[in-house]
């Protein structure tokens, strides 16, 4: 697939619309472009940005202004240059229209009682989905896709008790170490749960992998967790344990003492 045919999916792309040997293709193609990661990236920010604003009930009237307003600016953007007009132009466009007039209700309705209760209540909503989609990504058989699903995690703020029950298994048993390392860096936000805590304890007295373990080292010790310091002993120990892992573990046992 071209850069071109990718850039004018990568909307369905990431709502998970493409059949499946549309997807792994654009997937592969993600993995050695950089300007159709750039876009990616990009695009993932104009929906994490809209998902930010405070959600409103409009009447008619906005809707109608709305969509004429939509449309005026995509004809512009045409009678500029009808080869450069693509999804990144309608969706800019769209975001910031929304961006504005979302920003401006929202102070109109924010002091009304019974908008607050229904705004939270949809918020509340809209975070169960997030995070039930969440945990439904991170089995996907493609390794990119539950290492796209633990980096989700970076947007919700109060995880339930699913979500951090899936970055465990993640960080334990995954069998790609990418996917590993992000669990147990997502699940270093949330060290202040004790569950969160005795999972990284386990997972460094289980892993064999030098990065892994250099990666639960740092976590350990920058959260001051002093129950660790018994399985920093142990690889110090460990003749299968390796210099630059022992390196690791020395500059951080002082710490924890």
């Amino acid at each position: 697939m071209t850069c071109t045919e990718i850039e004018n999916r990568l909307i369905d792309y990431i709502n998970q619309e493409l059949d499946t040997k549309t997807s792994d293709a654009i997937t592969h193609h993600l993995d050695t472009c950089f300007s159709c990661q750039k876009d990616l990236e990009e695009l993932k920010k104009i929906y994490h940005d809209i998902e930010q604003v405070p959600i409103v009930i409009p009447d008619n009237s906005l809707r109608e202004n709305f969509e004429s307003m939509l449309q005026q600016e995509i004809s512009l953007e045409k009678k500029k240059s009808i080869t450069s007009f693509n999804w990144k132009t309608v969706f800019q466009i769209a975001a910031t229209i929304i961006l504005m007039l979302s920003s401006f209700f929202y102070g109109k309705l924010q002091s009304q009682k019974e908008h607050d209760y229904e705004l939270a209540s949809i918020n509340a909503e809209k975070q169960e989905y997030k995070q039930q989609m969440t945990i439904s990504l991170m089995d996907h058989n493609s390794a990119s896709k539950r290492l796209l699903a633990v980096n989700y995690v970076e947007d919700i703020e109060h995880p339930n008790t699913a979500i951090l029950e899936a970055l465990i298994t993640k960080m334990h048993y995954d069998n790609h170490i990418n996917v590993r390392l992000a669990a147990a860096e997502a699940l270093s936000r949330f060290s202040k749960n004790e569950k969160v805590r005795k999972a990284l304890i386990h997972a460094l007295e289980r892993e064999s992998e030098p990065d892994m373990q250099i990666e639960l080292i740092q976590i350990l010790v920058n959260i001051q967790e002093k129950r660790a310091v018994p399985s920093l002993e142990r690889l110090l120990h460990d003749q299968k344990t390796l210099d630059y892992v022992k390196d690791q573990a020395k500059i951080g046992l002082p710490k924890l003492i």
